[in-house]
């Protein structure tokens, strides 16, 4: 009986430790849903999770989605832990298809109440990987805690056991280039490396993707390999990265397109080019597009809306328009809000100008930040009906800068709330 007992857990110990080997998934769609109470237990995928308070539990996912495992920021903070039965080098976090975007979107890993790395979450269908450093042995209890300011969503776990084997991986699946016409932008992506001592070789299979470098070290992979990216055409280039090392390989693609202005002060971007990149690049441009006479509300189909009416206008944005397709703009505080604003400068409405400014996303929709003024307003651009011949004359560049002492060219010229271009000689 002992000799048949001892054989049967050593078949046990060799099957476990075999399926050790291998990474382990939990897939929270398989996952019962429930809400609202502290210290549920549930096991999934062969894991046993314990959902230390009300605010981490599984959620129905909307329109038929799978189910999700929901943490909310709101406290008791939304947090959960489990363990496992053998060493973890890394756990890779796998977002759903609509997790909040904000870089607030952050949880912090712990092992045995030690944090170990808090990250954000906030892309769709994307991987997080949470390395364990030197807190891998099995039995640890780790938890995941919501510690940012927006609700987390996570659709799977993935759990790596420890292995001599070398690997390379890559949490990004994509990266989206966008410029102006012959505009270059540079974007960088993390490689995940394990037990890699050779230099990492970086190609590409589209001559318009550029490694920036051609070899790396495992600590610069980890920190960010960059690519180059050259604007030369107006379709859609595609392609795809891929770093090797040790004999192992990981790859991420790649597409990129310029639109059809370059996005200068002579060829500026309009209001179409703006929204099909998409806040793909978040660089500063020249836009040129005609003030909206309401301000920006809330984007519908990825672009703003309107507010209502005008009573409803504010100082600190504008709409730029192009017939029906617009962008809302952030009037930062300062001369270019004083001068573009709609309250106070009702007749700005109407006047086609041109801004510059960062690429940002505006009430969750394409839009400009950290606006400067550049042109497009004259003498009948602001209202002048409190005008003040006696208030004292500021200057400002084209650019929307004030210039104490001003010099030979051409300027803008604010006196009380008249505001006029002048050629100072």
């Amino acid at each position: 009986m002992k000799k048949l007992l001892l054989t049967l857990a050593s078949a046990v110990a060799l099957a476990f430790s075999a399926s050790a080997a291998e990474t382990t998934v939990v897939d929270f769609a398989n996952g019962t849903s429930f809400k609202g109470a502290e210290n549920t237990t549930q096991t999934i995928d062969g894991v046993e999770f314990t959902f230390l308070t009300a605010n981490a539990y599984i959620s129905t996912g909307y329109n038929n989605a799978p189910n999700y495992l929901m943490m909310k920021y709101a406290e008791p903070r939304g947090a959960f832990q489990f363990s496992l039965p053998f060493d973890c080098s890394k756990i890779v976090v796998t977002t759903t298809a609509s997790p909040s975007t904000s870089a607030d979107n952050k949880v912090t890993l712990y092992a045995n109440d030690v944090a170990v790395l808090e990250q954000s979450i906030n892309k769709a269908n994307s991987d997080f990987t949470f390395d364990l450093g030197e807190n891998t042995a099995a039995g640890t209890v780790y938890k995941f805690v919501a510690t940012g300011k927006k609700n987390s969503q996570m659709a799977k776990l993935t759990f790596y056991p420890v292995t001599d084997e070398p690997s390379l991986s890559i949490d990004d699946k994509l990266l989206s280039f966008a410029t102006g016409l012959n505009g270059e932008q540079t974007l960088s992506f993390k490689v995940n490396c394990s037990n890699i001592t050779d230099a990492i070789t970086v190609t590409s299979s589209n001559p318009a993707f550029t490694p920036v470098k051609a070899s790396v070290t495992a600590d610069e992979a980890a920190e960010g390999i960059e690519i180059l990216f050259k604007g030369t055409s107006t379709e859609i280039l595609e392609g795809s990265v891929t770093v090797s090392a040790n004999g192992t390989s990981a790859e991420i693609d790649v597409e990129g397109f310029a639109v059809a202005h370059a996005g200068t002060e002579s060829d500026p971007l309009t209001v179409s080019d703006v929204l099909a990149m998409n806040n793909a690049n978040d660089g500063t441009f020249y836009i040129k597009g005609t003030v909206g006479k309401f301000c920006a509300a809330n984007a519908k189909d990825g672009m703003v809306t309107e507010v209502a009416d005008a009573t409803k206008n504010v100082k600190s944005n504008i709409i730029l328009k192009e017939g029906d397709k617009m962008i809302g703009v952030a009037l930062p505080v300062g001369e270019t809000r004083d001068m573009l604003n709609i309250v106070d400068n009702p007749s700005v409405a109407g006047k086609t100008i041109v801004i510059s400014g960062s690429l940002e996303a505006y009430f969750s929709a394409p839009g400009v930040k950290n606006t400067q003024y550049v042109s497009g307003l004259d003498e009948s651009g602001i209202d002048n009906i409190t005008a003040d011949s006696n208030a004292p004359a500021e200057y400002y560049n084209l650019q929307g800068v004030r210039v104490a002492n001003p010099e030979a060219g051409l300027y803008i010229r604010r006196q009380g709330n008249n505001v006029t271009k002048v050629y100072v000689k």
